[in-house]
């Protein structure tokens, strides 16, 4: 299951940001969201949502198995919130997001994500 992003419907409402920390810290922190828009409001105001692509291989975690071979990707995929903050530098999609020395990463809200359920224009929906 993955997030799938349609840049050109996003309205830049930051409804998936806020309800994001909303409903895993329990605060609305648009740095502390694990889904985050890049504005573009001098250019072709197309903004991007981004976050976590679910990718099989997760780039952003190489550097911790090469020194602990037995880290279990599976579980690391599921949180919400990484200690270690190498990962978000080592993300080639630039999809989790470093924030005073926590990493904000997409754990698909544990199969329900709740970002897909606030974005009224569809920029964001779910894929096998």
């Amino acid at each position: 299951m993955k997030i799938k992003v349609t840049k050109e419907k996003c309205s830049g409402c930051g409804l998936c940001e806020i309800i994001c920390s909303l409903s895993h810290l329990g605060i609305v922190d648009k740095n502390k969201s694990a889904v985050r828009i890049i504005m573009d409001e001098l250019g072709d105001s197309i903004h991007t949502p981004k976050v976590c692509l679910q990718c099989k291989k997760m780039k952003c975690l190489e550097e911790d198995l090469a020194i602990e071979p037995s880290l279990d990707i599976e579980r690391e995929r599921k949180k919400f919130i990484w200690e270690s903050t190498k990962r978000a530098e080592l993300c080639p999609f630039d999809g989790c997001f470093l924030y005073e020395n926590r990493v904000y990463h997409c754990d698909l809200c544990g199969g329900d994500p709740q970002c897909i359920k606030v974005c009224t224009q569809g920029a964001l929906t779910l894929t096998e």
